[in-house]
């Protein structure tokens, strides 16, 4: 068995936990935190394809915190521990180098130099790698968590940093994943963002999982220009056009879609040209006509008083679950709501 631990999206705990169990038949979850879980399985990290985490890594060690709750204290432990640490992942032709990172509850923090020296220096030792502080080719962690744990870990996964690989205001994959999931995804569905922005609801749905048809529309040029680059050209099952989200009506059949996953504006960066509870309210009739009787809604917004107040316009859009997220730092909600039958 792989012992891993994946750092998520905090709020979304229980989100992930169902993932786990219904991808990873054999998964056992050791530890759920707040942002983080610690799991086991015997499938190998190539064949995991969860998508729902910031960062993998596979755990080394695990312990509890000194009583003054320091990185160093964790650090004596873990070289005087040597004998316990689980399986490192030797060099390959790719890596050759690491760095060190040392973290203290999502912090940076940094550490007695000479225990640190003495960690690189016997790790460079079990992997044969070289230490590059600058741009290594792999990362080891040392992390320490509030609830008094603290872990040792090889990060495994890899990714350019969010303000060089996304547009402006464009979510975040990891978060658009979940949405897509959430819809429960079949082969036959009929899948709309009406506030497809910069794609990235639309680009993790025909990444990921399965659809019959999907139609991405939005009002903005620049952004649609963007999605239509990013989404499979040639494939007649994706629509990407300029169409407003308050008029669906003039353009999809009633009650033809399986699932309406979105993102519609909150009111806070962008003007929509009234009230944003009267905008929410015109996009939720619209969804009710659209939406075939038990299709999903999953939407992503701050405005979670306007939303609930436009609810009661619709009275067959009915809430099923809530999560209440961070993004970009701004609280928010997550909801998954349904057409009654």
């Amino acid at each position: 068995m792989s012992h891993f631990f994946g750092t998520f999206i905090s709020g979304t705990g229980e989100i992930v936990r169902a993932m786990l169990e219904q991808r990873l038949k054999d998964s056992k979850i050791l530890s759920l935190l707040d942002g983080a879980v610690e799991f086991e399985t015997a499938v190998p990290y190539s064949d995991l394809n969860l998508f729902c985490f910031n960062n993998l890594f596979q755990v080394i060690y695990r312990g509890s915190l000194h009583e003054d709750k320091s990185l160093d204290g964790f650090l004596k432990k873990l070289l005087a521990e040597e004998k316990n640490w689980g399986e490192l992942k030797k060099s390959s032709s790719k890596i050759q180098t690491f760095r060190l990172v040392t973290s203290r509850q999502n912090q940076l923090t940094a550490v007695d130099s000479s225990l640190r020296e003495k960690l690189e220096k016997l790790l460079g030792k079990k992997t044969c790698l070289r230490v590059n502080r600058s741009k290594p080719d792999t990362e080891f962690w040392v992390l320490s968590r509030s609830e008094g744990v603290a872990y040792f870990l090889q990060r495994l996964s890899k990714h350019t940093a969010y303000d060089k690989l996304l547009d402006p205001g464009e979510l975040h994959p990891e978060l658009a994943y979940m949405m897509c999931w959430l819809s429960s995804p079949k082969y036959t569905d009929v899948v709309l963002d009406p506030f497809c922005g910069y794609g990235a609801i639309p680009l993790q749905r025909s990444k990921r999982f399965p659809f019959e048809k999907l139609y991405a529309f939005d009002i903005a040029d620049k952004p649609l220009a963007r999605t239509k680059e990013k989404l499979p050209r040639k494939n007649p099952h994706i629509i990407v056009e300029r169409r407003d989200a308050l008029m669906l009506d003039k353009v999809l059949p009633p009650e033809s879609v399986d699932a309406v996953i979105t993102d519609p504006p909150w009111g806070i960066y962008q003007e929509v040209g009234m009230e944003l509870g009267e905008f929410y309210r015109r996009m939720l009739l619209q969804f009710d006509t659209v939406l075939k009787p038990g299709g999903k809604l999953v939407l992503l917004t701050a405005g979670e008083k306007e939303l609930f107040a436009a609810m009661k316009s619709a009275p067959e859009i009915s809430l099923r679950q809530e999560y209440h997220i961070l993004v970009s730092g701004k609280k928010t909600g997550l909801y998954l709501l349904e057409k009654m039958r």
